[in-house]
C-alpha cells in the first residue's frame, strides 16, 4: 500500500473559506463520482488548515490530501483515467495553485 500526499496551496483568487468550502464539497464530490475513484483508491482523507493557522498569518499550505492506493500502478491507472482527465483534472486549478502544490509518494511506517 502507498500513499500519495499532496501539499495544496489555494488559488489565490479564493479565500481561505472559499478554497475549504470548494474543496470538501465540490472537488471530493467531482472525485467520488468517476468510477476510477472506487477502482484504484482504497482511502482519501482531506486536512483542512485551521482557522488559528490564518491568523497567526499565512500559512505554508492550506491543507493535504492522502490518497491510499495498492500500487504505484494504482496511482499511475487513477491519474491516466479518462474520467479524472475529464472531470477532476480540470478543477484542481479552480481551487489550488497548482504551480505552488507539492505531490509526493510515501509508505506508511507507524511509530506509535
Amino acid at each position: 500500500m502507498i500513499k500519495l500526499i499532496v501539499a495544496i496551496r489555494r488559488n489565490p483568487a479564493m479565500s481561505p473559506a472559499e478554497f475549504h468550502e470548494y474543496w470538501r464539497t465540490t472537488h471530493a464530490a467531482k472525485v467520488r463520482s468517476i468510477p476510477a475513484c472506487a477502482r484504484y483508491i482504497r482511502r482519501y482523507v482531506q486536512a483542512h488548515t485551521i482557522d488559528a493557522e490564518y491568523a497567526a498569518g499565512e500559512p505554508s499550505f492550506d491543507g493535504t490530501a492522502e490518497l491510499w492506493f495498492d500500487s504505484t500502478a494504482d496511482r499511475d491507472a487513477f491519474f491516466s483515467d479518462p474520467d479524472y482527465l475529464r472531470v477532476v483534472a480540470p478543477d484542481e486549478g479552480v481551487f489550488a495553485d497548482m504551480s505552488r502544490t507539492r505531490f509526493f509518494v510515501t509508505a506508511e511506517e507507524p511509530v506509535v
